[in-house]
């Protein structure tokens, strides 16, 4: 066993693009590797496919923690090139094309069709909620292993359609066989089964070329930090480079003096506290110290009754 640090920086979420070529994992293992000793545990906030690029939200310290709150609040934006007319297991490149449409409806028809007419079908069919059926080569668990392990012993899972949320969808390109969609969904949207269903609508076959997630909530990849600028080296300083948890989900915050502090340490609840909304309409809210230090994550579970959720100072060592 490595040697044991104490938790030695705030929680910090990190922006970094993740190239096309390597797993999400593969960047989480680059940066516990090379980040300062006292870091604290480290996770990403939502897998990339290998063949994918775009934003990884990276968590260390308490911030490892708000995965279900990141996913809940903050939808993702994608940028998708595809190819309609042909399809692959996976509905993506990483595969060779099983099947083509050489009908005459997809040459003469599908062919003609405007970017505009696209744009109207895709938003008037999946704008919105509506189902989708995870892909057998997903990330999606199913008895404890991804659906995608499942399907490459052979096992095709059958999994439940799950209700999912297009907040916003449009065609910025279409130059025919290839079509580019780009949409704003809820956690856990495959946009590989998306594409593929948008095919199905068109009257044909398709699967995804390219895939870049663009944000995750105001997170962009425009400010995201690329390869060459991963840490090395366990500097201390490259801590300063992660966003404060304040900033990506805001919620609000609730300062807490120095006995309230005490009690919120020791998990007591409170029944009165000057409240502070934040952009986020949720019953969530920071606390801090009177020095500004963050504390950790609190929930109003009713008008009078405010209790503590996440303690970043149970944060372990590492």
């Amino acid at each position: 066993m490595g040697l044991k640090h104490p938790v030695a920086f705030p929680p910090k979420i990190f922006n970094i693009y993740k190239p096309a070529g390597i797993s999400s994992y593969d960047v989480v293992r680059h940066f516990k590797r090379n980040l300062p000793p006292g870091f604290g545990k480290i996770g990403h906030f939502g897998t990339l496919d290998p063949f994918a690029e775009g934003v990884l939200m990276i968590g260390t310290g308490g911030a490892a923690r708000l995965n279900d709150f990141i996913h809940e609040f903050l939808p993702k934006t994608y940028l998708a090139v595809g190819k309609l007319g042909e399809e692959t297991p996976t509905g993506d490149p990483t595969v060779p094309v099983i099947q083509k449409d050489e009908s005459l409806y997809f040459t003469q028809e599908i062919s003609s069709f405007s970017r505009e007419f696209i744009e109207e079908r895709a938003r008037a069919r999946f704008v919105g909620d509506y189902l989708q059926t995870p892909h057998k080569y997903s990330a999606t668990k199913f008895m404890g292993k991804n659906l995608h392990e499942w399907a490459r012993e052979g096992v095709e899972v059958k999994k439940e359609a799950v209700a999912r949320t297009i907040h916003f969808l449009e065609i910025p390109d279409y130059t025919f066989p290839h079509l580019t969609i780009r949409a704003t969904v809820s956690s856990g949207t495959y946009i590989r089964t998306l594409f593929t269903e948008l095919a199905h609508e068109l009257g044909t076959l398709g699967h995804l070329l390219t895939l870049k997630r663009e944000s995750v909530g105001h997170v962009h990849a425009d400010k995201a930090i690329h390869q060459a600028d991963w840490p090395m080296e366990r500097d201390p300083a490259y801590m300063n480079r992660g966003i404060s948890v304040t900033k990506v989900l805001s919620f609000g915050t609730i300062i807490l003096n120095d006995d309230q502090v005490k009690y919120f340490r020791n998990g007591a609840f409170f029944r009165s506290l000057s409240d502070h909304p934040g952009e986020i309409s949720s019953p969530y809210r920071w606390l801090a110290d009177e020095r500004g230090e963050i504390l950790g994550l609190g929930e109003w579970k009713s008008e009078s009754e405010f209790r503590p959720k996440i303690n970043f100072h149970s944060e372990g060592p590492v």
